[in-house]
């Protein structure tokens, strides 16, 4: 049986995934025609996208919307930087479990 040798980052990891969860489910709440995204280090961008502050360390890729048109990607580009921006400044881990995740609108 393996024991916790660090209860404490378990209970921070977690709570960083639970605060990861509640952003990107109120932006594609806010977003409704916000279909996902992928967020990659700024060394490995992927097709078209954008840096995110305060380093550019960052790199959001493969925004997909439905219908697109103009405006609305720039207001969608816009919602998601601001919400990841304020994620990672409220809660600086959130930009390891950002890092290399493909994140997409759940339908049910």
């Amino acid at each position: 049986m393996k024991t916790q040798e660090h209860p404490s980052e378990d209970t921070e990891q977690s709570r960083s995934e639970a605060d990861l969860g509640a952003s990107i489910h109120a932006l594609f709440v806010r977003c409704p025609r916000l279909n996902g995204f992928a967020v990659r280090s700024a060394g490995q961008p992927s097709g078209d996208g954008f840096a995110l502050p305060p380093e550019g360390e960052l790199f959001v890729t493969d925004v997909s919307i439905y219908p697109s048109d103009f405006d609305t990607t720039v207001t969608h580009f816009g919602a998601i930087a601001s919400a990841l921006a304020r994620l990672i400044d409220e809660c600086p881990e959130a930009g390891e479990l950002l890092c290399g995740r493909t994140f997409a609108r759940v339908l049910h």
